[in-house]
């Protein structure tokens, strides 16, 4: 192998890498199997579609153009760049103009930055303790020792001190599902106005996708057709005040029309999942479906039935929980799930989550407040004090020993009643 570059080594690094990124478990609260078709498989095959298409413009002979006076020489390169650009057909209506020739890989390269964008929608909609929480039961759920229990114990005191919160969770994971949806409609319909109007049926038109080797008259040879003209008139200015046409072969046209068709399906493979996967999300409003949805093997020691432990949960849980549950379900055994929702079906769950609630929050708010010095408070300085007989002694004491209070009381009782009762004798003489 010769100095520089080694390609096998490079080809293998990015093969570990993208199967690495593929087999890792997806943890995020707002993520699913419909999201990574979209922003992983959808984006990789964009991509994958650009390389191919880029290297072809780039390595090879796109365009093969003759003159009809000479046609056994090529014609001048600016001649190829205008043909490039304005190759046409002759149809029943007219001329049609392949526009699209020319810019199909930069329009994968745009549709494939498209189609990231549910994935960073739903990077900004994450819960990160739900997050958290999926991400130690995907790493460590494997295991058959007495670390799943300990993963039972954590997603019940997680869903106990956090239920009836998630239904935010919950639309949010549904908004960004719609926008995946948008973002198929888009595409369709973006390549439908690339492919001027015949990408939406190509698929239905070309089957039994029989071709026409010799007059190209198939729907997929029309669509794509290899050979086309062009035209250079007066208005180019190239060819002195003549129209001049030119015979062209568009060589990358047998690949365009095999890329669009496998593009094509997936599209509407994808379109298909995707609706039917906000139809199931929609359908979570229904009990039935919820029942339905949580229903599990039950165990040997299981002593209730699993139809009325999935009617508890129900009763006792929102469908932001429902659908956290449905996540939680993906990462646990069947046995470790029902004694999850065993602890989730008591009917009296919500009453006992306020009254362990409210003496915390009272004694916290106790613990919160500063103790203040009344004696020293300036709303209390010149403040009557009145005894309490039933007042405690250190109080007393503190309080007959204050500064303030001997300064209001500086002379004794004993002697105030005497100088009360002389004044009351000298207004009785």
């Amino acid at each position: 192998m010769p100095s520089g570059l080694d390609i096998r080594n490079l080809v293998s690094t990015v093969i570990n890498a993208v199967k690495s990124k593929a087999n890792q478990v997806c943890a995020a609260s707002c993520d699913g199997l419909v999201l990574r078709m979209h922003y992983r498989w959808t984006f990789c095959l964009l991509l994958g579609g650009f390389f191919t298409t880029w290297y072809s413009w780039y390595h090879r002979d796109v365009i093969s153009c003759v003159s009809h006076f000479n046609a056994e020489t090529q014609v001048r390169l600016d001649y190829i760049n205008i043909c490039l650009s304005y190759p046409y057909v002759e149809d029943e209506g007219g001329r049609r103009y392949l526009l699209f020739y020319r810019w199909i890989s930069w329009s994968f390269l745009i549709l494939a930055a498209v189609y990231y964008i549910p994935r960073k929608i739903s990077k900004n909609f994450d819960n990160k303790k739900c997050k958290t929480l999926l991400e130690e039961l995907s790493a460590h759920s494997h295991r058959y020792d007495q670390t799943e229990a300990q993963l039972v114990e954590k997603a019940s005191r997680y869903l106990f001190f956090n239920l009836r919160t998630h239904d935010g969770l919950y639309w949010k994971y549904l908004t960004v599902n719609i926008v995946a949806l948008l973002v198929d409609v888009f595409a369709m319909n973006y390549f439908d106005f690339v492919l001027q109007g015949r990408f939406i049926q190509y698929g239905f038109k070309s089957y039994p996708f029989t071709r026409d080797p010799e007059t190209f008259s198939d729907y997929m040879s029309q669509t794509f057709p290899p050979f086309a003209s062009c035209e250079l008139s007066p208005e180019n200015q190239l060819v002195n005040r003549r129209t001049e046409k030119f015979g062209c072969h568009l060589t990358i046209m047998e690949l365009y029309e095999k890329i669009f068709l496998v593009l094509w399906l997936w599209l509407i493979v994808l379109c298909f999942f995707t609706c039917c996967y906000i139809i199931f999300l929609l359908l979570l409003w229904l009990p039935l479906i919820r029942v339905c949805l949580l229903r599990t093997s039950r165990p040997l020691h299981g002593p209730d039935k699993v139809w009325k432990v999935s009617q508890g949960v129900v009763d006792n849980c929102k469908i932001g929980d429902i659908y956290l549950l449905y996540r939680l379900k993906q990462h646990l055994s069947h046995a470790r799930f029902y004694e999850l929702m065993v602890r989730l079906c008591d009917p009296s769950l919500n009453k006992k989550q306020l009254q362990k609630r409210e003496p915390e929050d009272t004694s916290s708010l106790q613990e919160k407040l500063p103790l203040v010095d009344q004696t020293n408070a300036p709303r209390n300085r010149r403040s009557n004090v009145t005894f309490d007989p039933s007042m405690d002694p250190e109080a007393l004491y503190q309080l007959l020993g204050s500064p303030g209070f001997l300064g209001r009381h500086s002379q004794p009782p004993n002697q105030q009643n005497s100088l009360n009762r002389r004044n009351t004798s000298i207004l009785i003489d």
